[in-house]
């Protein structure tokens, strides 16, 4: 079937989607964090809808929903939805083109489930779909994180001299039972989570879900997302996701040896590869792959890091062809904000050193008769990373910032460079 004019805005997550920040906030979706809202949803009274407080449905026909799906289904770009935009500019992939792969919710369906005014019936078009942040307790201090998404940032966010304007409270809305009624009663409709933090799993409310999907039969129609920094991986989770449809282990890994322990304070990269290993030969309804977010630290590191994979890492299932993928190097994202570490900061004879790099690495498959999938992603890749780089110059106003940042960040944990930027 042809594709309906002015569908290159749609995207199905504002119909069958629920985002929870970690600290109760509901949100249109991740990405449109970078949006100067945040993407956060409020009601009426300017008041953000809180998992913690509100009824969840609540949001769903909120001002800022219905008019992100009157201009989906008029080839309107919202604000919201600027990073997708941007990206696909760039040629990288954005989360909208992975969605609208992924479900088979077309704009068709769209239009047929909603009013004039954007307004939807939550019956007749339930959550499918959800992301679920139990909180923000995690146990690293990456570089391009913050107290927000990880309570191990406190001590480090102050010493460089930042505001944190949240209540360490906020991020324990986990703990309200009305919240776990109400989620109870969703799992009937669920076929897609995604589980991030904090670190999901050393948030003990993460194993209690699992363990209503299990108890409630409803777990082996669910796929299971997760974001993880993998420095833990318990028996008991393994145990659990055998009952599920299927999962997906995205491990937040943004570099090798040295280069990882520097961006994944204080990890260490030993204990984390053998957790790969073991996710490796894990039974084939759980897949693993490598989320790898470039920054301007490691970006440089980017195709040294593909190479290892293909090369050296031993893997025989990490990103191999998986439930919503078929990159068998990694998956990645670019870190737009804080701006500073955005690669878009870095100076011009830098730029050109990285692309260089990449162009060397794509080189280096075709050189290593690597297979002909392999040879086009990379390609993809090395375009998608290099044109959004050198497309705009945030050098001038941002990188005395990224100076400071990093040395002061250094300072504090006794880091050396050893050749990283």
């Amino acid at each position: 079937m042809e594709k309906e004019k002015n569908s290159d805005t749609f995207c199905p997550i504002p119909w069958i989607f629920e985002a929870v920040k970690a600290n109760g906030d509901i949100r249109v979706c991740c990405h449109a964090d970078e949006h100067k809202g945040k993407g956060v949803v409020y009601d009426s009274q300017g008041r953000a809808y809180n998992a913690g407080r509100n009824e969840l449905s609540e949001s769903r026909n909120a001002d800022k929903m219905r008019r992100i799906r009157r201009n989906m289904l008029n080839g309107v770009w919202s604000d919201e939805c600027g990073r997708c935009k941007k990206e696909e500019e760039n040629g990288l992939v954005s989360r909208r083109s992975w969605e609208t792969a992924t479900w088979d919710f077309t704009i068709e369906k769209a239009r047929e489930a909603t009013q004039v005014d954007g307004t939807i019936d939550i019956n007749e078009t339930p959550v499918v779909y959800w992301d679920l942040r139990f909180g923000n307790f995690c146990n690293l201090r990456c570089r391009m994180c913050g107290p927000h998404d990880s309570s191990a940032w406190y001590d480090d966010w102050a010493k460089l001299g930042k505001e944190f304007n949240a209540n360490p409270e906020d991020f324990e809305w986990a703990n309200n039972e009305h919240f776990w009624t109400q989620l109870e009663e969703n799992i009937p409709n669920m076929e897609w989570v995604y589980l991030a933090g904090g670190e999901p799993l050393l948030i003990e409310r993460h194993y209690d879900f699992l363990d209503k999907c299990i108890a409630s039969n409803y777990a082996k129609q669910i796929t299971l997302e997760y974001n993880t920094n993998l420095t833990f991986l318990p028996e008991r989770v393994i145990e659990a996701w055998k009952h599920f449809k299927k999962v997906k282990v995205g491990a937040s890994i943004d570099g090798y040896g040295e280069v990882f322990e520097y961006i994944r304070y204080p990890a260490k990269w030993t204990k984390v590869y053998n957790n790969l290993m073991i996710l490796d030969k894990l039974p084939p309804n759980i897949r693993s792959q490598l989320a790898f977010t470039v920054t301007a630290e490691n970006v440089h590191h980017m195709p040294d890091f593909m190479k290892w994979k293909l090369s050296e890492s031993g893997f025989e299932r990490v990103n191999s062809p998986t439930i919503r993928t078929t990159r068998p190097i990694l998956s990645y994202h670019m870190a737009h904000k804080p701006k500073y570490l955005n690669v878009r900061v870095l100076p011009e004879k830098y730029k050109l050193n990285v692309t260089k790099k990449f162009e060397q690495f794509v080189n280096w498959t075709k050189e290593n008769h690597q297979p002909e999938n392999i040879i086009k992603q990379a390609t993809e890749i090395a375009y998608g990373v290099c044109n959004y780089m050198n497309n705009e110059s945030y050098y001038d106003d941002s990188w005395n910032e990224f100076k400071d940042f990093s040395s002061k960040l250094d300072k504090i944990r006794g880091h050396v460079k050893k050749g990283i930027l």
